[in-house]
């Protein structure tokens, strides 16, 4: 037997330990793998399998199995007896769950299965040919089939007399409902749903749907329609013909093949393998993938929650997210080895990770895994627990966990050292060097690896110190390093552990100043002066050049030049040596001729901004105001706005200088000029006693000046085209609107009215002032109008309102057309009332109290007794209190309307 050839199989299984088991129910759901292959009866709570020669009837939520006492096997579509009923069509089961129906190949009676397994025989409907059975109910003793010889549906008992007849019309289906005594009549042509009464057949109601196309699914437990479309999912519920309409969120691409309801959810499996979930209360849908990788699974659902796989393995539906999907095999080192390869000579144990339908990975030794379901085959002894104490031999192992498995090989691979010496503190760089086994090569993986920005495999020397040069290595990306004696590291027969960097983009807080960055003009930058800099070129994918430059006496230090062989474009990295800093890139894009632009707007007075379009790359472009620096801009191709520091004024020079350099060089110069302005309106006034806001529209950066009386009045701008005068009402005003010499006016009378300060208290339910004549007058508590009332010609009015809390900030505001009276308004505290009242004689009959606030209730108490209650109007109200014994003590009490009290005790004499 030779040594590498595996030709043995050990064939071992795993110990059985109780906490495996316990492991398994809380972490993996594998479920329960039947006896035999199954088949499920759809919208039922049964399946049925076929062992010694019977058929059996299976409900797993009462963990109930009976043998039908039928002789032939009612489990598959065809049993090859073709003299007998030979094999079954379809299984339907009845609305109540209580029984259901085979209905054989051949044209052969119905057979009929009790839950206790005992069979009977159903004729089939009476027609030239057999009629359809599409559904049927035990306890209400009817069945609806479906005759396409005649045309029609018909609805019998189930000795097969019938009831009632319907035309069979295209795009309609006849469904029966479960928990209502009707007949549902679904129409695709004119997209309705009409209920019909099972007793007497009449119309009870119609509904639409919408209009698109639909696949249909029933859901007969709980008598719902599923009806998908292209962008939504549609729920119609029999009991009260409404329609739930659900987002698919781009979910159920494929119909859905198998539907149950369990536990206030409805879960459905589709033909491409997803488990959709629905919750009709939250409106959510969920689509879970159950595929497994390489692997062709069946999928089917049993009603009271249960989820079957392949026909054979039985799961809890709530728990399917549990389900394995995929799994694959691999060695864990159990002592100091490195991770990379499986090392020769060193240890390992013998691990599984396993995915979960929700996407959770589980990664577990394979000796914990439960033994009923977990098998290994493999050319290789393990050890206690599938470790493998020396590993100098390759061997293949297969897993085998439930219903997944997975074939693996593995190889010792010889162990050899790497050291990198290169520290990558500051990102990019521009070779690594390092050392590692005589001769060995030595590999360089980047994820950023085009324009020579990763390294070629290099060869160590004979004391195996190596170095990767690049044009950079830029940063902001991981690498990889490691040695190999195969170009694909799994090939490896000797290798390193791979070691892993991040190299960084460190952020520079002072970048060296560019002074050129074309391709005429080369690349210079400003540094100190004789500093020595290096300068890495990438040119292209391969090929990149590296120099050492010195700074002039003033520190400019030429990076490049021009050179007639270069590319059109290239990246330059460069450094100041003896300066810990990370290198600075500069990308060279452009080359240059003469500057070509011109005016697009001729400077006018109010410019905020200079306007040109330059034809050509990017010249610096130099403005300067009446001979002064104005600023600076390097244009780029195209239009161009220059931002000034202060408006443009009549009068002014602006001149424009852009150059590449002082030989190439273009002049503009303009004097400003003005132009009318063009708008001046009122579009609001905010009035108070004694000043004006205006908000006005005018042609942008004018200057606005208010005039009264031929005097200019002090103006504050309050906020955009807001100003702000002291001015009283009724004042005539003449606003001025002006670019230089070039005006426009406006002559305007602020409104005559009174116009005083507004204060509330938590205590009043009215306001009683003064404000514009004719205005319509609101009160505000933040967005919500309180009260809202209109003001007289003479600016009275009368504002009602319900009792507002203190602290509350109510928003007063009177609207006449554009002019306003708007105030803010904070309610303050009522006083505390005070009461009292004179001498109170057994003859007195009236008395005066009197109060310090003009609202409120007044009580009279002899005792507890309540003696008199009145409103009060004013601070002195008069009570009628009747005579009153000599010595009687009567309890005088004021409760205003924030219920704030006072109360004085008066005897009678």
């Amino acid at each position: 037997m030779k040594r590498y050839l595996y030709t043995i199989m050990l064939m071992m299984m795993l110990l059985m330990v109780p906490r495996q088991e316990a492991w398994a129910a809380s972490v993996i759901e594998v479920g329960t793998k039947l006896e035999e292959t199954i088949k499920v009866i759809s919208q039922s709570p049964f399946y049925l399998d076929y062992q010694d020669g019977k058929t059996r009837l299976h409900d797993p939520s009462n963990q109930s199995t009976v043998v039908i006492d039928f002789p032939g096997n009612l489990t598959t579509h065809s049993s090859g007896d073709e003299g007998s009923y030979g094999g079954v069509r379809s299984w339907i089961a009845s609305l109540d769950r209580q029984e259901w129906i085979a209905v054989p190949q051949y044209d052969q009676p119905l057979i009929r299965v009790q839950r206790d397994g005992t069979t009977s025989r159903i004729d089939s409907l009476e027609s030239p040919h057999r009629a359809d059975l599409v559904s049927y109910d035990a306890s209400r003793d009817v069945m609806l089939w479906r005759d396409s010889y005649k045309n029609e549906w018909a609805l019998t008992d189930l000795k097969g007399t019938v009831k009632r007849t319907y035309p069979l019309i295209s795009g309609q289906r006849l469904i029966l409902g479960t928990n209502l005594d009707e007949l549902i009549a679904f129409n695709t042509s004119d997209k309705s749903i009409t209920h019909l009464s099972l007793e007497t057949g009449e119309e009870l109601g119609k509904t639409t749907f919408p209009n698109e196309s639909l696949s249909i699914d029933f859901e007969s437990k709980t008598d719902r329609l599923f009806m998908k479309g292209s962008n939504h999912l549609y729920v119609y519920d029999f009991a009260t013909r409404t329609i739930q309409t659900l987002n698919l969120n781009r979910q159920i691409h494929y119909d859905i093949t198998s539907l149950v309801y369990h536990d206030g959810l409805y879960y459905g499996v589709t033909f491409d393998d997803s488990m959709v979930t629905i919750d009709l209360t939250e409106n959510r849908i969920t689509e879970t993938s159950l595929r497994t990788r390489n692997t062709n699974s069946e999928f089917d659902l049993i009603e009271n929650g249960y989820f079957v796989q392949d026909d054979q393995w039985l799961l809890p539906i709530e728990r399917f997210g549990q389900k394995p999907k995929e799994m694959y095999t691999w060695l864990k080192a159990t002592g100091n080895s490195e991770e990379g390869h499986t090392w020769l000579n060193h240890a390992y144990q013998l691990m599984t990770t396993i995915t979960t339908v929700d996407g959770t990975e589980h990664k577990v030794p394979v000796a914990e895994l439960p033994t009923d379901v977990t098998q290994v085959e493999s050319a290789q002894s393990f050890a206690e627990g599938y470790t493998i104490p020396s590993f100098d031999q390759s061997f293949s192992t297969k897993v085998s966990f439930a219903m997944l498995d997975h074939w693996k090989s593995y190889k010792p691979v010889k162990q050899l050292p790497l050291q990198i010496d290169t520290s990558f503190e500051y990102g990019a760089v521009g070779e690594i060097t390092g050392m590692t086994a005589p001769n060995a090569t030595v590999y360089l993986s980047c994820e950023k690896a085009s324009f020579a920005t990763c390294s070629s495999p290099v060869q160590a020397d004979e004391t195996g110190r190596f170095t990767l040069s690049s044009g950079i290595i830029e940063g902001n990306q991981t690498i990889e390093l490691y040695v190999s004696d195969a170009w694909d590291y799994r090939q490896a027969t000797e290798a390193s552990v791979k070691k892993k960097f991040i190299l960084g983009q460190p952020v520079i807080n002072n970048p060296t100043k560019v002074l050129t960055d074309t391709r005429i003009e080369g690349v210079s930058i400003q540094t100190e002066p004789h500093a020595k800099v290096e300068v890495r070129q990438l040119n292209s994918k391969t090929a990149f050049e590296v120099r050492e430059v010195q700074a002039d006496e003033h520190g400019v230090a030429q990076l490049t030049t021009y050179r007639s062989d270069q590319p059109w474009s290239y990246r330059i990295f460069f450094r100041v040596l003896g300066q810990e800093r990370p290198y600075e890139m500069v990308y060279v894009t452009k080359d240059y001729p003469m500057p070509s632009f011109t005016w697009t707007k001729l400077p006018k007075t109010g410019d905020t901004t200079i306007t040109v379009y330059n034809d050509k790359l990017d010249p610096m472009l130099a403005v300067s105001r009446n001979g002064r620096a104005e600023s600076a801009k390097r244009l780029t191709k195209g239009l161009n706005v220059i931002t000034l520091k202060e408006p443009l004024r009549e009068g002014q020079t602006i001149k424009l200088v852009a150059s590449f350099r002082p030989e190439l060089t273009q002049t503009l110069e303009k004097k400003v000029t003005s132009d009318t302005p063009k708008v001046l309106t009122v579009k609001d006034v905010l009035l108070t006693s004694t000043s004006a806001t205006f908000m006005l529209a005018h042609d942008p950066n004018t200057d606005i000046n208010f005039i009264s009386n031929g005097v200019v009045l002090y103006t504050r701008v309050v906020g955009t085209n807001r100003y702000h005068i002291s001015a009283k009402p009724g004042t005539t005003v003449m606003i001025e609107s002006s670019y230089g010499s070039k005006k426009k006016t406006l002559t305007y009378k602020l409104p005559s009215a009174t116009i005083p300060s507004v204060t509330l208290t938590d205590e009043q339910t009215k306001r009683v002032g003064k404000t514009l004549p004719n205005a319509t007058v609101t009160l505000k508590n933040g967005s919500k109008v309180i009260a809202t009332t209109k003001s007289n010609a003479s600016g009275s009015y009368t504002l009602t309102f319900s009792r507002p809390r203190a602290g509350t900030k109510l928003y007063f505001e009177a609207k006449s057309g554009i002019h306003r009276d708007a105030k803010s308004v904070v309610v303050k505290s009522g006083i505390r009332p005070t009461i009292s009242t004179g001498t109170i004689r057994s003859t007195t009959k009236s008395v005066a109290v009197r109060t310090n606030v003009p609202y409120g209730t007044l009580y009279v108490y002899n005792g507890s007794k309540l003696v008199a209650k009145k409103s009060i109007g004013s601070t002195t109200t008069n009570l009628y209190i009747g005579t009153q014994r000599r010595g009687t003590k009567l309890t005088f009490k004021v409760v205003t309307p924030a219920n704030r009290t006072n109360q004085t005790t008066k005897s009678v004499y």
